[in-house]
């Protein structure tokens, strides 16, 4: 290619753009840091641990992990320094079988819904509106309104266990939307909505019938809406050192706190989108709670990364009803405690 093949008469719009983007090999496009964040974590969570609380030791495989940038968590910048808790050698069929893992997420991209193209946007529609009609979509949206599934911490009447089953159990949820939806349209996934970068609601998503979408920010009354989080309120929220201080708020001064992601960057962005997206008990109504809800997800999984820390559930605590029962067992806030092993990921 020469510098002529590539002029043009003006700087490319986001379609243009990513239609040059797809004759990119893969590995030019790969973040290796991220990569081997993952891989890492994996790899953690597969090794035994030694009887001193460290993995058994190993030659450094400094290949795999590249060192972090400042913020990266201890745990990620132990294994890239080659300190004690490296993870021992592993088996090459257990290391294809993760990194087979890696690839599948990479097919399973969930993007933020500004750069999807108009065939993508209509894609995601169709598959909503082919879905909408069928039992397991109704079964899902009635799911949420079920408060017995403890799944929102900061509601009046919630025990103190659904503070940490809030991140999780939207996590199975969001899943078992976008699996109902690629039964209709096999290859589509959820978008996200960034409304800390993105003050618009993203009112394209297909408008069910009886989905009330008023102008968002302002309540009936006129009076002012809970204000939707920058991304100085985020990148705090990513630098809180433990689960629960991320997820539902701190301990200060004898007091608690509630300024964790599911009341900054959750139930603040309910409240300023008013209507049906307002109301615990319709909002799944409304498609774009998914877009929403990815978002809040797609935090989660940032945080992850540099964090060792989870829900402190354990027992029937631990299950994320309704895909888990006493008697059956099922999905458990272990299984999604990684977003490569359940095969999907963010851009």
């Amino acid at each position: 290619m020469t510098t002529q093949d590539v002029m043009a008469d003006h700087f490319p719009t986001t379609e243009e753009a990513q239609t040059a983007a797809s004759s990119w090999a893969p590995a030019q496009i790969i973040d290796s840091e991220e990569v081997g964040l993952r891989l890492s974590r994996m790899m953690a969570a597969e090794l035994p641990v030694g009887p001193a609380g460290f993995f058994p030791m190993a030659s450094p495989p400094h290949s795999v992990v590249p060192s972090g940038p400042a913020g990266v968590g201890e745990a990620a910048l132990a294994m890239a320094a080659g300190t004690p808790s490296m993870p021992a050698t592993m088996p090459l069929e257990q290391l294809r079988a993760l990194v087979t893992r890696l690839v599948r997420a990479s097919q399973r991209v969930r993007k933020d819904h500004r750069q999807l193209t108009n065939a993508e946007r209509d894609l995601f529609n169709e598959a909503l509106r082919q879905a909408h009609g069928t039992q397991a979509y109704k079964d899902l949206v009635d799911a949420h309104k079920d408060m017995r599934h403890r799944h929102h911490g900061t509601m009046a009447g919630m025990p103190p266990v659904a503070t940490q089953r809030f991140l999780p159990w939207h996590r199975a949820y969001c899943l078992e939307f976008e699996n109902v939806l690629r039964a209709v349209k096999p290859n589509v996934t959820i978008p996200y909505w960034d409304y800390a970068n993105d003050h618009a609601r993203p009112d394209w998503v297909w408008h069910p019938s009886g989905v009330n979408r008023p102008t968002p920010g302002t309540r009936p009354n006129g009076v002012p809406t809970a204000a939707l989080p920058t991304q100085s309120t985020i990148d705090g929220l990513l630098q809180r050192p433990t689960f629960t201080a991320f997820t539902y708020g701190r301990v200060m001064g004898g007091s608690i706190r509630i300024d964790g992601l599911e009341m900054t960057a959750h139930n603040n962005v309910h409240d300023w989108c008013q209507g049906t997206l307002g109301n615990p008990m319709t909002s799944a109504e409304d498609p774009i709670f998914f877009l929403l809800h990815t978002n809040v997800d797609r935090i989660w999984d940032q945080w992850q990364l540099t964090h060792s820390g989870g829900p402190n559930v354990t027992g029937a605590d631990a299950g994320l009803d309704p895909w888990w029962t006493q008697a059956a067992g099922g999905l458990t806030a272990d299984a999604v405690k990684d977003i490569t092993v359940l095969g999907y990921s963010y851009q």
